[in-house]
C-alpha cells in the first residue's frame, strides 16, 4: 500500500495540556497566520499598510481601502438594524450581510453614508419643526414620523427614528383601530 504525503501537511502535534483550539491557535502562530480574519493584525483587516500606497489602510484614500471602509461601515449599520429589529440569523452567517437573506416578513435595504444626507437633513428639518410646535402645545412625547411627499405622487415614504420603532408601531395600529395592550 503506497502512502500519499500531501504538500501543506500540518501534523497532528497535541500536547497533552492543550485542547484542540489551543493546539489550532498555536499551530497558527507557528505559521504567521491570523487566527481569524477579524482579527486586529490581519493584512486582510483595516489595520496595516496599503500594498498600493503604504500608508495605513484606515487613512488610505485609494479606492480599494475606501471601499473597505465603506463596506465594514455598511456591515456595522446593517447588523445595528438586526439587532434592533431583533431579525435572527441565517444558518450561514455570509448570508447576514444581505437585507434579502434576512428571514423577515417585510423587505429591508439599510443604506448608509454621504449618499443619504439630504434624507436625513429633511427629517431633522421637520423633526425641529415638529419639536417646536409641540412644545407649545405639550404633545412633545409623541413618536415623531417623518412623511416626503414628492410632487406628481399620491404616495409618502415615511421615516422615523430607529429608537422610536416599537412606539411609532404601537401608535400607528391604534390609530388603525387596532386593539393593542401595551406590555410594561
Amino acid at each position: 500500500m503506497a502512502r500519499i504525503d500531501r504538500k501543506n501537511n500540518r501534523e497532528f502535534d497535541i500536547r497533552k495540556d492543550e485542547t484542540f483550539t489551543e493546539w489550532k491557535i498555536r499551530k497558527g502562530q507557528e505559521n504567521n497566520m491570523p487566527s481569524s480574519l477579524s482579527e486586529k493584525n490581519s493584512q486582510r483587516n483595516a489595520i496595516g499598510l496599503c500594498e498600493r500606497t503604504n500608508k495605513k489602510k484606515n487613512i488610505c484614500k485609494c479606492p480599494k481601502c475606501v471601499g473597505r471602509r465603506n463596506k465594514n461601515k455598511g456591515r456595522r449599520k446593517q447588523n445595528t438594524v438586526k439587532k434592533v429589529l431583533k431579525i435572527p440569523d441565517n444558518k450561514y452567517m455570509a448570508q447576514n450581510g444581505h437585507e434579502e437573506n434576512w428571514q423577515v416578513n417585510f423587505r429591508v435595504e439599510v443604506k448608509s453614508g454621504k449618499q443619504i444626507q439630504p434624507l436625513v437633513n429633511a427629517f431633522n428639518k421637520g423633526k425641529q419643526q415638529s419639536d417646536i410646535a409641540h412644545k407649545a402645545i405639550g404633545t412633545g412625547s409623541k413618536p415623531f414620523i417623518h412623511i416626503a411627499m414628492p410632487d406628481g405622487t399620491n404616495n409618502g415614504i415615511v421615516s422615523f427614528n430607529l429608537d422610536d420603532l416599537e412606539n411609532v408601531c404601537y401608535e400607528v395600529l391604534q390609530n388603525f383601530g387596532y386593539d393593542i395592550h401595551k406590555m410594561s
